[in-house]
Formats: structure tokens, C-alpha cells, sequence
């Protein structure tokens, strides 16, 4: 009878064990994790964000943002932005990304517009962003790759860009071809696209994008 009590008890300490490992391992699985590196500097990022701005031409203008758990402190945030054509309505598809045009607006591409920072002091201003000291790169070329769009996504981009480098709020200086990646892997927040000016649904111009929807 001892040996049966000792054998069911070894049984249940190796069952609550396991469900233990399991629980940890899905709990952390569940976390928002990624990071954003520019040239040989590299930050944590911690939320996602898609903002939809509707059709254009033959598909849909979905922008994608990420941010790291600080932006505006004495440590140094980042930020990661990219305009999008995807060929879902409200969703971006899973694939790989190419550099394209705006007015072209073609699914599977991104443009010259996204914007990934790094630094202290990262604010939104009209039509873009900015960081008091860091970098602020605009890509010029890569593949932003989706590989899973459900609850929890999973992106990366792998390219590069043309970089301006800050200090106190001064442009220092510029440098073409400088390298970059991102990864994320979490939940993201959706919204409704917003524009600080209207334009014509089928204008070739840009619509001038506000970004708050990062620094709310």
C-alpha cells in the first residue's frame, strides 16, 4: 500500500511538472519581442500597430509601425514604420514585400516612405518623425517579409537605407546604403488610417500621414 501511495504521488509531481514547463513555455511564447538595428546599434521592441488606409489602385494601403517600451526617456527607444500594399482588405498577406512606389501601389510592395529611428526623444511631427539624438533611416531597398498575420504576427525586414544622423536636434550629417534589419513577433494593435490633409481618393500625391497612434 506505501509503495502504490509513493507511485501515484512520483505520478502527480511529474504531471504538475510538465504542465508547469508547458505553461511557462506558452507564456513566454505569448510575449511581444523583436528589435530594430541600424548599422551596429540594436533595440528591443515591445508593440505592433496596422493601420488601415484603405484601396488604392488594385490593392490596399496598410501600414505597419512598431515601437520599443520607451521613446521619449534618457535610454534610447526606437520606432520602426513602413508603408505597405497588401492584397487583403484588412490585413497584410503573408509573403515577401518588395520596395515599390506609391503611385504604383502595387500588393507585395513597401516604400520609400516607412521610417525606423533609434535615439533619445523620438517624437511624431507633420509627415514623418523625428529623434532628438539617434538615427533616422529611410529604406531604399530590401524585403519585409509576413510570415504569420493571425492573432500574433511575425515579420522581418532585412535591406537598407538612406540615414540621417542627429544631435540635440541637429542634422550632423547623412549616409547612403547604410544596412538595417527588424524582427517581431506578437500582437498588434489595428486602427483606422489618419491624414493631417485630404486628398483625392486617386491622387498621385501622398497623403501626408499622422502617426500618433504610435505615442498614444
Amino acid at each position: 500500500m506505501s509503495n502504490s501511495i509513493k507511485l501515484l504521488a512520483l505520478v502527480f509531481i511529474t504531471l504538475f511538472s510538465s504542465c508547469s514547463k508547458n505553461d511557462e513555455e506558452n507564456s513566454n511564447g505569448n510575449e511581444n519581442q523583436g528589435f530594430l538595428k541600424i548599422g551596429n546599434q540594436s533595440v528591443e521592441l515591445s508593440q505592433g500597430y496596422l493601420e488601415n488606409f484603405g484601396v488604392r489602385g488594385n490593392a490596399y494601403n496598410i501600414d505597419f509601425s512598431l515601437k520599443s517600451k520607451s521613446i521619449s526617456g534618457e535610454e534610447d527607444g526606437a520606432v520602426v514604420y513602413f508603408e505597405l500594399f497588401s492584397s487583403l482588405q484588412n490585413n497584410l498577406s503573408k509573403g515577401d514585400y518588395a520596395f515599390g512606389g506609391y503611385s504604383e501601389a502595387t500588393a507585395y510592395t513597401f516604400t520609400r516612405w516607412g521610417q525606423s529611428l533609434i535615439g533619445k526623444n523620438i517624437n511624431s511631427e507633420k509627415g514623418g518623425m523625428s529623434v532628438k539624438n539617434g538615427i533616422s533611416i529611410r529604406p531604399s531597398g530590401g524585403t519585409f517579409k509576413v510570415i504569420e498575420n493571425g492573432q500574433l504576427y511575425k515579420v522581418s525586414f532585412t535591406g537598407k537605407g538612406t540615414a540621417s544622423y542627429y544631435k540635440d536636434g541637429v542634422l550632423t550629417s547623412s549616409e547612403n546604403d547604410v544596412s538595417f534589419s527588424m524582427q517581431y513577433q506578437g500582437d498588434v494593435k489595428r486602427s483606422e488610417g489618419k491624414t493631417f490633409t485630404a486628398k483625392k481618393v486617386f491622387s498621385e500625391e501622398r497623403l501626408e500621414k499622422n502617426h500618433a497612434v504610435i505615442f498614444n
